[in-house]
């Protein structure tokens, strides 16, 4: 067993569950004004007779100094993997967490890349993979302080995870976002809260998100969504996975 130094931790959902509880104020002004005008007073909600998606291969993502884009779409693999070219800063960290159905796996390209899965510690250098189970907690780190660490990292079932991008990348297009985080707190709020929906939260976690999925709850009625068929293109008929 390898140990690593751990420093600036950030977890999957905290980046969106501290924003979207820092802007209950302002939804609350939202929400406050949508029923003073009534139902004709129009949603903020984008509309969804727009023109097709733009497909998300190649496009960058940014936060925090971490960067990566899609190399391959959950829609062309044929277990429905959605695979990203991934790059972290030195001493970067995603804390642990723990998929309820998904498996997240890892292959370095170049760097050093830590790993902790089911409490069991490993170093992966260039060339090694490994993999992140559902219901199995696990994390990520760069143990370097120089080197930023490239890794390829594949989500299974990877179709959620997709059309959500390809939700902020259209919000993204159309100046509704600041990076990646959109400015709407009721819109941030949906997406935060389908994020909670991918993990198994800890009692802590379930604090934190409770007034998110209040927000979400009016943030639905109100007609936004985390997936719009503006971005992705009309709902796609899912197969399931033949029993392992």
């Amino acid at each position: 067993m390898i140990a690593a130094k751990l420093r600036h931790p950030i977890k999957r959902t905290e980046l969106l569950v501290i924003l979207a509880v820092a802007g209950t104020a302002t939804a609350g002004a939202i929400v406050s004004r949508r029923f003073r005008s009534g139902a004709t007073g129009g949603s903020q909600a984008p509309h969804t007779s727009e023109a097709a998606p733009t497909p998300l291969i190649g496009q960058e993502f940014s936060f925090s100094g971490h960067n990566f884009h899609i190399v391959e779409s959950a829609r062309d693999t044929d277990d429905g993997t959605l695979r990203f070219d991934y790059s972290a800063p030195p001493g970067a960290n995603i804390s642990e967490h723990t998929h309820r159905e998904q498996e997240e796996s890892f292959e370095v390209l170049s760097g050093r890349l830590g790993l902790r899965v089911g409490g069991q510690e490993l170093i992966l250098e260039p060339e090694q993979s490994a993999i992140g189970p559902p219901k199995v907690p696990h994390s990520w780190w760069n143990p370097s302080d120089e080197e930023r660490v490239r890794f390829v990292s594949g989500i299974r079932p990877g179709l959620e995870v997709e059309t959500m991008l390809e939700t902020v990348s259209g919000l993204m297009r159309e100046g509704k976002t600041i990076g990646p985080i959109p400015r709407n707190p009721l819109q941030l709020a949906v997406l935060a809260n389908e994020i909670g929906s991918w993990l198994v939260l800890t009692p802590v976690g379930k604090v934190f998100l409770a007034p998110v999925a209040l927000l979400a709850y009016v943030g639905g009625m109100l007609g936004y969504k985390s997936r719009y068929p503006k971005y992705s293109g009309p709902e796609e008929s899912r197969e399931e996975e033949p029993a392992q």
